[in-house]
């Protein structure tokens, strides 16, 4: 198991119902499955665990017993699980069709059921990623889902939800803590203190009164990447990570060049993804169009939530057929007196999800000879 597997779920398995719980260990299972699948994946494997990590991951005591591991995939694969439709509706499936435990291998294989295949292969827009390693040490299952719901929305920086759907959300059954004080003090205050304390986010959270009720709960998201988790040390004589990617470069590439916040691994893979699909010939060229741009606009507060949402409005207009670039956006601060600013209409909205990280130290300098680049690499075309 790897510290740099990535979940990627459709936003509307994000959202969904959980009428028959998944227990804490039930969730880590699937969503260690989730973390297997590659982008490229047509149709779901069989996703193999190793019983020793099973074990350890699960948190149980002593040796590996297979009988206790036995009986927890069986109460796993009768879950079910409620996603709402695009008709409104809902679709009723299981997460697991089909386990087998190999004698002598040490391995457990597992299957998703097929009616998962819309919201965890091939996503191409609507889908949320983070980092596997942020989940893996949470105790509560109530912790998980309330982590994948602040994932969903942390470009946005805030979330509100009445009560009713947040104790669907988070799998609270009807007959469990009736009252407010008692969700309040059992469910939503222990899940964001365990968030707060093991995770890469900083949850806040304010209730939303009509007379004496609390009707909803607004949430306050912000992102930690100092705070990331490392996974648990499953493998005594752990392999190097392996080399780094070309999005991994990338990535790298862009943080040198961003003032005052840093992309993570788990944003920039949902960021690069769509990007590519936009401008599969000019992706970090673009990109670096729109950093270059962030970094001298003082308007821009919170730049990762706002570069974010600048790539979803450019995925919504290259849908319809249209094509757009970042290369003529000029900071206000650099155009003359008089002049209107030429932004384009979707363009304009500045949303403000989140606070930035910390700024890497090297940048004015990294800056200045990028543009050097961009430019004698344009006078070269010319």
């Amino acid at each position: 198991m790897k510290e740099h597997y990535v979940v990627t779920q459709g936003n509307n398995l994000i959202e969904a119902r959980q009428k028959k719980p998944l227990t804490a260990r039930e969730q880590k299972i699937i969503l260690t499955m989730v973390s297997m699948i590659e982008p490229t994946d047509e149709d779901f494997k069989d996703y193999i665990i190793s019983v020793k990590e099973f074990h350890e991951m699960l948190g149980l005591q002593g040796r590996e017993h297979y009988t206790q591991l036995k009986k927890i995939v069986e109460d796993l694969m009768s879950k079910v699980v409620e996603i709402p439709s695009s008709n409104g509706g809902w679709v009723m499936t299981h997460w697991v069709s089909r386990a087998e435990y190999i004698d002598g291998s040490g391995m457990i294989q597992l299957r998703f059921a097929p009616d998962l295949k819309p919201y965890l292969l091939q996503l191409k827009t609507a889908f949320t990623s983070y980092k596997l390693s942020n989940i893996l040490s949470l105790k509560s299952s109530y912790a998980i889902r309330l982590y994948e719901l602040m994932k969903k929305w942390q470009h946005l920086g805030e979330w509100t939800c009445s009560i009713k759907n947040l104790r669907e959300k988070l799998g609270v059954e009807n007959d469990k803590y009736p009252r407010y004080a008692n969700f309040n003090a059992r469910v939503l205050k222990v899940a964001v203190t365990e968030l707060n304390i093991k995770t890469d986010l900083n949850i806040e959270l304010q209730e939303i009164k009509k007379g004496r009720s609390v009707e909803e709960i607004k949430f306050s998201i912000k992102h930690s990447p100092e705070k990331e988790i490392k996974l648990p040390n499953l493998e005594k004589d752990s392999k190097p990570i392996q080399e780094f990617n070309e999005t991994d470069e990338l990535r790298m590439h862009l943080n040198k060049l961003a003032i005052g916040y840093q992309f993570d691994t788990a944003f920039f893979a949902q960021l690069h993804q769509g990007a590519s699909l936009i401008w599969p010939d000019d992706v970090e060229q673009e990109l670096e169009f729109l950093i270059r741009y962030v970094n001298d606009e003082k308007t821009v507060k919170n730049p990762l939530g706002f570069i974010k949402s600048k790539i979803t409005s450019a995925w919504d207009i290259h849908e319809a057929g249209g094509h757009i670039t970042f290369a003529d956006l000029q900071p206000l601060e650099e155009r003359s007196t008089g002049r209107q600013e030429k932004l384009p209409d979707w363009f304009t909205s500045r949303n403000q999800p989140q606070e930035a990280a910390k700024p890497n130290p090297e940048l004015e300098k990294e800056k200045e000879q990028m543009l050097k680049r961009l430019a004698d690499k344009k006078r070269k075309e010319t």
